[in-house]
């Protein structure tokens, strides 16, 4: 038996008025409205008095009272690329009321409006309120809808997903034998500098820096740490293997390249542009020098992890209390996929292996470029190539599982896991 079509207030959908988005958004523009419509707008936008009431099958409910009148019901429901709009009184496909144009107006007071808060297709069933994908919670000025827990990875048509359309491997030492390089008393270790990349205040791309250490009598640990090393003349005096100098050269280059740059809010979009064209070679780079020192760092005999909270850190000498100790593989992750069929959608997991051995990741488990066991979290592997961390950055903020509504799955969503396919394994379930 087919479900019924959505009716509100006797009018199905297709009786509903369409207003175009902007390409590729979910954005209605002042001036869309304006073309659309014969109103003017109202001296004093005050008059007009609106409530958000429910959010019911994915239709927004709006309680609306203009000046020394009875109050109405506007309906919106957000589509792929326009939005529906009806009103308890006269709108429909081909004309758009007052009731709706007024209270789409004054949503729309900075000249613009993202509906993208209520665009849920397909995560709600026609004959019930409740969604498998979201909840409602009530709040004063509306409601609020938030994925559950289970569906952080929730895709909708139109959501940004990494497009997979080459893997090119950068080039990396991994057959050479590797020895430790001779203990000393005073010498040259090394850091994996980390950070948020998400935060603005801190963000710098994953670097190496050298520090200076003083050893305990054995020469089993670090006793204590004397300073990073910034420049040749920081190592002066203390013997510096030709591999260490060779690997200290590739760090300072790193941290030339580390810092993020940001443009002003008020820049103009070349400028933006040019800033993350900028970033973009910056962050390339250091994943091409990474690969250069691995085979040269899994020699060095003392090797840490810190996080930094940001590049104003890096300054002086380590924290010792902040350093963790670190060692690192030369092996690479092998990246798959597994598709399964869950009835209503399909979910897309990642996995990771090393010589067929699964690593348990965790939202923390990474740095950009190197992913390390949730157990095991003092053991880093550098990723293969910039597709691989790419796509371990984007699942890793979904819980390293994407889940797609089967309504939409082959229009949307088939065509990112066939490229998915050309490049990895993907196993259906």
């Amino acid at each position: 038996m087919m479900n019924k079509p959505i009716t509100i207030a006797g009018k199905p959908l297709s009786q509903f008025y369409k207003l175009p988005f902007e390409k590729g958004s979910r954005v209605l523009r002042l001036e869309v409205l304006e073309l659309h419509s014969t109103f003017k707008v109202r001296k004093n936008p005050n008059l007009i008095e609106k409530k958000m009431l429910s959010f019911k099958q994915g239709l927004l409910t709006v309680n609306v009272k203009l000046e020394n009148e009875a109050p109405e019901r506007v309906y919106i429901r957000v589509a792929y690329d326009h939005l529906l709009v009806s009103c308890s009184v006269d709108t429909d496909e081909t004309y758009l009321g007052r009731y709706a144009y007024h209270t789409l107006r004054a949503m729309l007071w900075t000249g613009c409006l993202d509906f993208k808060e209520y665009y849920w297709p397909e995560c709600f069933g026609v004959n019930t309120e409740r969604s498998k994908y979201v909840d409602l919670i009530k709040k004063p000025n509306g409601p609020q809808i938030r994925l559950k827990k289970k569906f952080i990875g929730l895709f909708r048509p139109g959501d940004y997903f990494p497009e997979v359309k080459e893997r090119v491997l950068v080039p990396r030492a991994t057959g050479a034998k590797h020895t430790v390089a001779d203990l000393a008393p005073m010498g040259v270790g090394y850091c994996f500098a980390n950070t948020d990349l998400q935060n603005f205040h801190s963000n710098h791309y994953p670097f190496l820096i050298p520090y200076v250490y003083a050893a305990t009598a054995y020469l089993k640990t670090v006793k204590s740490y004397k300073s990073f090393v910034f420049n040749a003349q920081d190592v002066e005096g203390i013997n510096v293997s030709a591999q260490q100098q060779e690997l200290n050269s590739i760090c300072f280059a790193m941290k030339q390249l580390a810092s993020i740059r940001f443009s002003a809010y008020t820049a103009l979009p070349e400028t933006v542009a040019e800033i993350s064209r900028i970033n973009e070679a910056n962050h390339l780079e250091i994943f091409k020098l990474w690969n250069m020192a691995l085979p040269l760092l899994v020699q060095q005999p003392f090797t840490h992890y810190l996080y930094t909270y940001g590049m104003r850190n890096v300054a002086g000498k380590p924290v010792r209390r902040d350093m963790k100790l670190a060692f690192f593989s030369i092996d690479i992750p092998v990246l798959s996929f597994v598709l399964r069929d869950k009835g209503d959608y399909y979910e897309l997991q990642l996995r990771l292996k090393v010589k067929g051995k699964l690593l348990k990741l965790s939202n923390d488990s990474f740095g950009l470029f190197l992913v390390c066991d949730r157990v095991k979290t003092y053991l880093w592997y550098l990723l293969g190539s910039e597709m691989d961390y790419r796509l371990v950055w984007f699942f890793s903020k979904v819980n390293f599982r994407v889940q797609v509504p089967k309504g939409y799955y082959k229009a949307h969503f088939e065509r990112y896991v066939e490229g998915i396919e050309r490049c990895y394994v993907v196993k259906r379930v």
